[in-house]
């Protein structure tokens, strides 16, 4: 203990012999705990002493020998006081202290009559003044509590997040060779064991754009019907499960529909339109989904006193809903766009080509895909180079694999950046 520490404490010895005769030794030796309590009492006015007034701590020691004084104690008990406790005289507790040291001494000699407290020899009790907006014994066990629970979910995270970093370190490394410009802007050429990825890498932006350009409008308008329209009935509910139970079903039972209902049923043979419509059906619930929890998020006061405005419901939502629910809307479709790029069941029998020859140069290379014809992509391309094409280079599979999941990150990023730019112009 300090120097500073000791000045501002008070240390009380309780000894009896045998024969019950006090030891009194120096003014801190007492024979009873009552006595010690008087010693350090109310004045004849009612107020603390200015001893009281300036201890910070009391120790009470309870010994058998008054020789002994310089012996260490264990303190079984501990009490608070707070000087600036009003309108109650506490417990003791640091919820609940006493309100000065003879008041808290009086409730340890009341306790120690009643045996709520009972030291023995070798034991002591420790008074100590509560400071002021300091943290209690509870509150640091729920301090340590909340730490090891954020420690331990930390852990969690970086768990997973470890594994990431090591497949993605793990591919971009075995990539590294083949990673340039050139990889991206070439064609594949001898049979695919040479150049680059221009041909997949634009057909994945077409297949994407297609599906868009079909399931984004589709899904917006269902999910304003669904929130801004539709009454809770028989209808909706099947609409609702409907959007759920597509939601859930696997990327190959996709693309067998989409040979059914788009390859065959609407003689689209395997083409650049069948694939998109096939993604499109598979993104569908998603956008639907992203567009109800956003149309939803907006507050109903905004409808309220557009309508009150004399506004139509139609008005209220192409002015108000509309504008402040973009940021979701536009995340969840964006997103749709990660998931298209990496699918492969989807345009496996709809519309994937295992290779094209396209132009090199000029505008044909930048449109070289018709929409009734088949296409390359990144992700059926890649599952070529390393089932079908014999003699390709390991850093040209790893490097198609690295661009295929730069794409997805690039897409994610956007959607991230437009959300936190849109929310933040938000009025609510």
């Amino acid at each position: 203990m300090s120097e500073a520490a000791l000045a501002n404490t008070r240390r009380i010895f309780i000894c009896n012999d045998s024969q019950g005769k006090p030891h009194l030794v120096g003014p801190d030796m007492f024979p009873s705990l009552e006595l010690a309590a008087a010693a350090l009492g109310h004045d004849a006015g009612g107020k603390a002493s200015a001893l009281a007034q300036s201890l910070k701590r009391v120790e009470i020691a309870f010994l058998e020998d008054s020789g002994n004084t310089a012996s260490p104690t264990k303190p079984k008990y501990r009490f608070y006081y707070d000087t600036q406790t009003m309108g109650s005289d506490g417990d003791g507790t640091e919820r609940d202290p006493w309100p000065d040291v003879p008041t808290a001494m009086a409730g340890i000699e009341r306790m120690y009559r009643d045996g709520t407290v009972k030291p023995r020899v070798g034991e002591g009790i420790l008074l100590e003044r509560r400071e002021i907006f300091t943290a209690t014994n509870h509150e640091r066990r729920k301090q340590r509590s909340e730490s090891i629970a954020k420690f331990g979910l930390m852990l969690m995270a970086l768990m997973l997040v470890a594994p990431v970093l090591a497949i993605l370190g793990y591919l971009l490394y075995e990539a590294w060779p083949a990673l340039s410009w050139e990889f991206l802007t070439t064609n594949p050429r001898d049979a695919m064991t040479a150049g680059g990825i221009w041909a997949p890498l634009v057909g994945t932006f077409f297949l994407i754009f297609f599906s868009l350009l079909i399931a984004a409008p589709i899904g917006v308008l269902a999910g304003v019907y669904l929130n801004e329209y539709a009454h809770d009935n028989w209808l909706t509910r099947l609409i609702n499960l409907a959007v759920v139970n597509l939601a859930g079903v696997p990327s190959i039972v996709h693309a067998l529909f989409g040979v059914g209902a788009f390859v065959v049923a609407a003689r689209m043979g395997q083409s650049l339109v069948a694939a998109s419509c096939t993604l499109a059906v598979m993104t569908l619930p998603v956008i639907i989904t992203s567009t109800r929890e956003a149309l939803a998020a907006v507050p109903q006061a905004f409808r309220e006193a557009c309508w009150n405005m004399g506004a139509s419901r139609w008005q209220t939502i192409r002015t108000i809903v509309l504008p402040n629910s973009i940021s979701g809307i536009l995340t969840g479709v964006i997103l749709q766009v990660a998931r298209a790029a990496g699918e492969t069941a989807p345009i496996l029998f709809t519309g994937a080509t295992l290779y094209m020859r396209v132009a090199d140069t000029g505008l044909a290379s930048y449109f070289p895909y018709t929409p009734w014809e088949k296409v390359m992509a990144l992700s059926y391309h890649l599952y070529v180079l390393k089932t079908q094409v014999n003699n390709a280079p390991e850093a040209l599979t790893y490097g198609t694999a690295v661009v295929l999941i730069g794409l997805v990150l690039a897409v994610n990023s956007i959607a991230i950046v437009a959300r936190t730019i849109l929310r933040s112009r938000k009025k609510w």
